[in-house]
């Protein structure tokens, strides 16, 4: 792998973890860490980043 694609891929596994880390935070905070669904995307450099935090009960 040379320098280049070792920048890329260090660039893009930042960004991955930072948002997980503050989705995590956000579900924390929400109390809502049981049921979290990330989609992570990359399309030449542009990652597109989407979480739904979701709230399930019981009904009965």
């Amino acid at each position: 792998m040379n320098q280049k694609e070792q920048s890329k891929k260090e660039m893009l596994k930042y960004q991955m973890v930072s948002f997980i880390s503050c989705v995590l935070d956000s579900a924390d905070n929400e109390h809502k860490l049981d049921y979290i669904n990330i989609e992570i995307n990359n399309h030449n450099g542009n990652l597109q980043m989407d979480y739904t935090l979701r709230n399930r009960k019981k009904a009965y």
